[in-house]
């Protein structure tokens, strides 16, 4: 069966081609070595988790938004907006980009600055970026070197009308983009390295040149014209490889080692308008739904386990972690990205949402299929509890 072609600029492409991938490094989906910071910090999670499940989490009173209020207000450190209220209370770079715009559009801008410039100047004298500053003092990335961090840190920069940051910090972004480049970039393929495992949202799955991990290059090639900035990706058209590597005719295929669609990777190409196509976006969306990656909740990432490219770590711990369970951060994505071309379908999302928030008093997680709070093995993990996200959901409220 013939793909479907798309045009786009004059030209032609046929979606999903295939490509002969490179051998997998064996050690491209390995943590980190034994950190004592992240040790530290994993066994924080694990006494937390402990505790939640014996005693339950922090129950917020009232409907939907005023449990959002009261979240959002508890993830504000008086320094910094932290990834969650509970054991992920430290600066996430992703956590805090993702949320920037709507914490702006619900009056916290000079808070996210402040959390901002907390941040970057914390990385500065670390000499780099990272997912996560530990204990206030401690930049580390979790797992490992992620295609998320500088992309998601301009973006969030330049949502929150601080653009002057970017300026201060100049000479250290501009090392980070050339080590982004080096680490992430395979400029004879165009597109992310096959053969390497990047921490992202879904940071406990290995994925080979992931469409979130091309949605990144895509989004940070156009920040770093628009913040002039050096750019080494002129000359390369990431969106345009992706658009004919990935696209399935109606879906992305989650990465070049998995024909199948994933949740993150027909959100994100549109949530950041890397990819604008209205077709396409009314397509991936619409085969998210019929192949059950919204239910209970948006949105799942997969509609089962793959535990074949769960990492060692999260396997023994969390098995299923990000596989079919319900993510309350892309769902919040999802229907931001819904709105904007099915709305009375976000709408009977959100009011689903709105119900377990209130049922729940708080803003949790994940979910597992059941529609109850994800939990992993023994008493090792229990689902976080009043996450930022929340400001996403209280923007579409």
């Amino acid at each position: 069966m013939t793909a479907p072609q798309f045009q786009r600029d004059d030209v032609a492409f046929t979606p999903g081609r295939r490509l002969h991938l490179p051998p997998a490094n064996p050690n491209a989906a390995a943590p980190l070595p034994y950190d004592p910071v992240l040790v530290c910090a994993g066994l924080n999670v694990g006494a937390r988790s402990v505790w939640r499940r014996l005693f339950g989490w922090k129950r917020y009173p009232g409907r939907a938004p005023d449990i959002c209020v009261a979240v959002i207000e508890d993830c504000w450190t008086g320094e910094f907006f932290a990834g969650s209220a509970g054991h992920f209370k430290q600066f996430w770079t992703r956590d805090l980009s993702m949320c920037t715009p709507a914490l702006c559009r619900l009056g916290h801008r000079e808070r996210v600055v402040r959390s901002w410039e907390w941040g970057m100047g914390r990385f500065e004298r670390a000499g780099r970026i990272t997912t996560t500053i530990f204990n206030r003092r401690f930049p580390r990335d979790v797992y490992a070197y992620a295609c998320d961090s500088l992309p998601l840190l301009l973006w969030g920069l330049r949502a929150a009308g601080a653009e002057h940051l970017a300026v201060r910090h100049r000479e250290l972004l501009a090392r980070e983009i050339q080590r982004f480049y080096e680490v992430v970039f395979d400029p004879a393929l165009g597109m992310a390295r096959p053969d390497g495992y990047f921490s992202g949202p879904r940071d406990c799955m290995t994925g080979r040149s992931t469409v979130f991990a091309n949605t990144m290059i895509g989004l940070l090639a156009r920040l770093l014209d628009d913040l002039r900035l050096p750019n080494p990706f002129r000359g390369h058209d990431v969106v345009s490889a992706m658009w004919q590597h990935h696209w399935m005719g109606d879906h992305f295929r989650d990465s070049l080692c998995r024909d199948i669609p994933s949740g993150d990777a027909n959100v994100w190409p549109f949530f950041f308008d890397v990819v604008t196509d209205e077709q396409m976006q009314r397509r991936a969306l619409a085969t998210l739904d019929e192949r059950g990656f919204t239910r209970p909740l948006p949105l799942r990432y997969f509609p089962t386990r793959l535990p074949e490219s769960e990492l060692p770590v999260p396997r023994a711990a969390t098995p299923n972690y990000q596989g079919d369970p319900s993510w309350m951060q892309l769902g919040m994505a999802f229907m931001r990205v819904l709105g904007a071309v099915d709305r009375p379908l976000m709408e009977w999302h959100r009011a689903n949402v709105a119900a377990i928030v209130e049922r729940d008093q708080s803003f949790l997680e994940v979910y597992r299929t059941d529609g109850r709070p994800y939990r992993g093995r023994a008493l090792l993990y229990y689902c976080d509890e009043g996450m930022l996200w929340a400001s996403m959901f209280l923007d579409l409220l």
